[in-house]
């Protein structure tokens, strides 16, 4: 059995059920509320089927007491994580080696 320190929830609608609703007590209609959102984005973010956009980070943040980059570290992890790449291989080129290119100075 794992301990919940190693558990790692798989969406970022996982995480909000998992360590901010269900422990809470909060459910997705009131949580919806607080928001001023409809309902239903909520439960589509819970099941995986709506992205964590921006303006939904900022307002997961300022309801549940946590910042938007926690939410948006989370969807961007999670989409990294999940991006099929070869889907798009054979549609771009490389420019520069890997490993060559510098970042540029503002």
């Amino acid at each position: 059995m794992r301990s919940t320190d190693d558990y790692k929830p798989g969406t970022p609608g996982e995480v909000l059920q998992t360590r901010f609703l269900t422990p809470n007590h909060i459910t997705k209609y009131r949580l919806a509320q607080a928001m001023n959102v409809p309902p239903y984005g909520i439960g589509e973010i819970i099941q995986g089927k709506r992205r964590i956009t921006l303006p939904m980070a900022i307002r997961l943040a300022y309801v549940l007491g946590t910042t938007p980059e926690y939410w948006l570290d989370l969807q961007r992890d999670y989409d990294l994580k999940h991006f099929d790449v070869s889907r798009i291989r054979g549609e771009v080129h490389p420019l520069l080696s890997p490993g060559l290119a510098e970042p540029r100075e503002s």
